[in-house]
This record gives C-alpha cells, structure tokens and sequence, in this order.
C-alpha cells in the first residue's frame, strides 16, 4: 500500500464524522481563511452552541426545578437532561481539543503505520471494515430512536410534545404548537449527531489502535521465521518492534486525553438516564410512552456498550502481545537477542488500558457491567422508598 492509498483508507476512520463537526462549526479553520470569514465561523458556532445546544439544556434544568417535588415528572425531565449535559460535554471537547483532534488525525496518517505486506494489509483493511460497520450501526439505530422518539409522537397525539421541557411559548395555537415541535425536533438532532459523531469516532480510535496491535503482533509472531535472516537484521526488527509499539501507545494517549472527559461525563449521565428509564418504564400504562421509553433505554445501553468494548478490545488485545513475541523463533536467536526479548517482554507486560478522568478507573466492558448493576440497584432503591 502507497502512501496515497493508505491516506484515503485512513479516511474511513474519521471523514464522515469530521463532517458533522464541520457542519457544527467544531474544527478548526485552515490559515488561508480570511479574517471575515473566520468571524462568522465563530459566530455560527455559539449560534449552535448557545441557540440550541445551552438552550435545551436550560429549558431541562428550569423544567427539572420548578417540578422538583413531582417524582414521575422529574423522572421524565432527568432522562433528558442527562443526555443533554452528556452531550455538551462531547460538543465542547472537539472545539476545546481541536489541536489534539488534528494531532491524533495527522499521527494516524504517518507512513510508520502503513501496512508491508499483504498479511498487515489484511488486517488493516479489517479494522477499516470495523470501523465503517460500527459507525453505520451507530448511525442507524441512532437515527430509528431519533424518529421513533419524536416524529412517530405527532402521529399518535398531536396535542403533546414529545419533549417535557420548560416550554416559554404558549402553544394553545396550532402554529405555536408546530413551532415549538418543531425546535424540540431539532435540538434534539443536534444533541443526536453529536453523538452520533462523537462515540462513533471515539470507536474508530480504538479500533484502529486494536488493528495497529494486530499488526504489531503479526511481526512479533513472524520474527526469525525465515533461516536465512541474520543477528543484526533480528536485532533491528527487535528494535523496530519496539518503537513501534511506543508509537501505538503514544496515538492511544492522544485518544485517551481527547474523549477520557467526555466518555466520563457520558458514563456517570448514563447511569443516572438508566435508573430514571428503568423507574418510568416501571409506572407507564401508556403503550406509546412505554414503547417510547423502551426504544431510549436500548439506544442508551447501545452506546454505553460501544464507548466501552472498544477500549476494552485495546487493552485486551495488548495484553497478547507478549505470547506473540514467545510464539517467535527466539530459541534460535543469540544470546544478545534473547536477552533483548526479555526485556521486550518485561515491557510489553503492562497492557495499554484507557483511563477514565479519575486514573484509577479504566473503560473496560468489566464497567460496562458495573453500570448496569449499579443502575438497576439504584432503581430498585428508588422504587421501594417510593412504594
């Protein structure tokens, strides 16, 4: 693979959602960019930032405070604005980060992690179809709920919102009532691809860091396989192995530093949106609001399960490095390099684990679990007091 072949495969990990932060006005602007443009480009960003992503969030908050001694009505407003605030943490984090944003992008693309031969091909362009089908996955379930949600709400009752939110406009009138449908609709859009956009990127780091382990683990499994190789050249490819997993590590950090926020954020919200959907579902009677509810806990256990898995899959599969490097030929190797392969063992024995805001906290699927346990226990709690 040439390195103008690899650039547009390398593009699949991340083109697609780079164009929704594009359209949001979240990346930055090239140098060639005149200074009027460049001041309406910011002026359109807090448009979407205050218009419609701090809005919705304030309409939640006034809404959750001034019905704070209505349970069920609280339930109904907190699902939300745990989403919501999940959300913003994760419009934020691109503008906020942009500079480790292009960095990870630009590191991605260097020549060090272009395949050599058809075998690292192959498991390039698995991770790359990985990659794709989880952002299409993502994408669609994602938009099904967003419908499902809202759009499907005016079919069965044209007299609700589909939304509990402080509503400031009357919508005693039928075009009020559309105006205000029709602003919840697209908050909640702008809420959706963020999301959409965010987790499926955050997936296609990791899973790129996993097919970049894969390879690494290929050359450690092949090294020495051919007679005729000498000492020296085994030593070199030693070393190369080495660096070359010092610079995996150094593409995961950027990640790490880039989504651990928003993912904590995301996490901690989603436990609290999990409780409130598993309480409501509990007490609705209405077919429609149940369905409703049912469809928002599966979307949200969807994403908890991909934000988590693939940092998982990186860890666990850094964790076989090791055995790779003894399924190699060492025994035939000199003394020098077996000694070498010791101390790569020794260093590849700490595996690369995804850490959390908190660094005693990693995402795993071991916290996937957590969280679930820990949500339907809350719940449970709630419900007995409440009885």
């Amino acid at each position: 693979m040439n390195s103008l072949e690899h650039r547009e495969a390398m593009k699949t990990f991340y083109k697609k959602q780079s164009f929704i932060f594009r359209i949001f006005a979240q990346l930055k602007l090239s140098d060639t960019v005149s200074d009027r443009f460049r001041l309406l480009h910011r002026i359109y960003f807090y448009y979407i930032l205050i218009g419609w992503v701090l809005s919705f969030d304030i309409s939640c908050l006034i809404q959750f405070i001034s019905n704070i001694t209505d349970l069920n009505e609280v339930i109904k407003v907190f699902y939300i604005f745990a989403t919501a605030m999940g959300v913003l943490a994760k419009f934020l984090a691109i503008k906020i980060k942009n500079n480790l944003y292009a960095e990870l992008i630009e590191a991605m693309h260097e020549a060090k992690f272009r395949p050599t031969n058809s075998r690292e091909l192959q498991l390039f362009r698995e991770s790359q179809r990985l990659a794709r089908t989880v952002r299409n996955f993502y994408t669609t379930i994602s938009l099904c709920a967003l419908n499902a949600l809202l759009f499907t709400q005016y079919i069965i009752d044209t007299t609700q919102l589909p939304m509990s939110i402080y509503n400031p406009i009357n919508t005693d009138t039928k075009l009020r009532f559309v105006l205000v449908y029709i602003y919840q609709y697209l908050a909640v859009s702008v809420c959706c691809y963020t999301n959409i956009a965010f987790d499926s990127i955050s997936a296609s780091f990791m899973i790129h860091a996993k097919g970049q382990l894969d390879i690494l683990c290929d050359r450690l499994k092949h090294l020495g396989m051919d007679s005729e190789t000498s000492d020296e050249e085994i030593t070199a490819q030693l070393k190369n192995c080495v660096k070359y997993y010092g610079d995996i590590i150094h593409i995961v950090k950027i990640a790490e530093d880039l989504i651990s926020f928003p993912i904590s954020v995301q996490i901690a919200c989603s436990v609290l949106v999990l409780v409130a959907n598993f309480y409501a579902m509990s007490f609705l009677s209405d077919f429609a609001n149940f369905i409703k509810f049912l469809i928002y806990q599966l979307c949200m256990l969807s994403q908890i399960y991909i934000l988590l898995y693939f940092p998982s899959e990186v860890t666990s599969k850094s964790e076989e490095v090791p055995y790779h490097l003894y399924c190699s030929k060492w025994a035939n190797w000199s003394a020098s390099n077996r000694k070498l392969t010791l101390l790569m063992m020794t260093r590849f024995d700490i595996p690369i684990r995804i850490k959390s805001i908190n660094p005693t906290y990693t995402f795993n699927l071991a916290a996937f679990t957590s969280i679930v346990n820990c949500s339907y226990s809350y719940y449970a709690l709630l419900k007995r007091i409440n009885s």
